[in-house]
């Protein structure tokens, strides 16, 4: 017979096992200027990234991954600090020209590197400002959607607001924690069942 505490307990270590995902588990693609990423590329960027961040290493005459400061209050997944890292198409960033287009991580939410958006040169207002690329999510199983855009936009120009994290329920952070409580809510009630 399984009790409570099992479940719990394997509510918990499934968690855990995304949590490395957090940022990109409903990403389907990316779209910076005229380029867009698969997931595959966001999550090899990413994972790059944060290697290196974690091996106190840098590759690239500008020295990636650095820290980015978001002077533009570009709208995040999750609060700062924040490193920055090119995103390429072919393979992951080793040196050379990076290209304009970036994946934004914090090297520490919830003791773990994550993804929390991409953004671009392309189309930025100021010489060497960025804007945010659109992400495509994946539609989830059995909502009858194949997918849905939405897109984390923010004005450079805009005024400063005090917080430049968004709203955790839009982010792939909050998507993340979704995740965990809608498997937890359904392990307990199929071991009520039991």
């Amino acid at each position: 017979m399984v009790n409570l505490s099992s479940i719990i307990a394997a509510t918990a270590l499934y968690a855990a096992a995304f949590t490395v995902a957090q940022g990109t588990t409903s990403l389907s693609s990316l779209s910076c200027g005229s380029k867009t990423y698969t997931k595959q590329q966001v999550d090899d960027a990413v994972a790059e990234g944060c290697k290196l961040f974690s091996n106190n290493q840098q590759v690239g005459r500008q020295n990636y991954p650095h820290k980015f400061n978001n002077f533009e209050n570009l709208v995040f997944a999750t609060s700062g600090p924040y490193q920055e890292f090119p995103i390429i198409s072919n393979g992951v960033f080793t040196g050379g020209s990076p290209g304009a287009d970036r994946v934004v991580f914090t090297p520490n939410y919830q003791g773990q590197c994550v993804y929390v958006g991409a953004m671009t040169h392309t189309g930025a207002p100021t010489n060497n400002g960025f804007v945010s690329c659109s992400e495509k999510s994946a539609g989830r199983p059995g909502t009858g959607s194949g997918s849905s855009t939405s897109s984390t936009t923010s004005s450079a120009t805009s005024a400063p607001t005090g917080s430049n994290t968004a709203s955790p329920e839009g982010s792939g952070a909050g998507r993340m924690a979704s995740l965990g409580q809608g498997l937890a809510i359904g392990l307990m009630a199929w071991a009520f069942v039991l």
